[in-house]
């Protein structure tokens, strides 16, 4: 919506980021905000119909999501949930599925992870690792570990073959 507006010329919406509202005064058509750029120091004044503060946010717990699962989630010893290089979350070894996080990493990965331009570097990671996971897993099954002879260890040959 912002970026059609921008381009037809009927901006509406802004985002003002990096800056401080150093007044606000309410009139009967609105409100006028002075912005103050917190980069350049530089006061605008803004008419508008609404103002909006987007303060930030604090992340929420991503295992408050998965039910008994989130039990078997690892932790460190600040009790932040412990998320592999791959953005995986560490779980018990007996727990087999891959539970990815797109946020609520920078403990582990730094504050660029909350960057939405790094969302495709981010996805790419993941995707890699799931297909990572996926050839592994496929090729542990489709190959039973051999005795050297060409059969499989722990299994008689069937009968009416040679084994070989």
């Amino acid at each position: 919506q912002m970026y059609q507006e921008k381009v037809l010329g009927t901006e509406r919406l802004r985002f003002l980021n990096v800056s401080r509202v150093t007044a606000v005064e309410e009139r009967p058509d609105g409100v006028r905000a002075t912005v103050k750029s917190l980069v350049t120091g530089e006061e605008t004044p803004l008419d508008a119909d609404i103002v909006v503060f987007a303060t930030g946010y604090s992340p929420a717990d991503p295992l408050g999501l998965l039910g008994e699962v989130a039990d078997r989630c690892l932790r460190d010893d600040e009790g932040r949930v412990r998320v592999e290089r791959d953005y995986r979350i560490a779980t018990e070894p007996g727990l087999n599925c891959g539970i990815y996080l797109q946020g609520g990493t920078e403990h582990t990965h730094g504050i660029t992870t909350s960057l939405l331009s790094n969302t495709a570097i981010r996805v790419g990671e993941i995707l890699d690792s799931l297909l990572d996971r996926s050839v592994k897993s496929t090729s542990d099954e489709a190959r039973p570990a051999t005795d050297g002879t060409g059969s499989a260890v722990g299994q008689s040959p069937r009968p009416g073959s040679s084994g070989l």
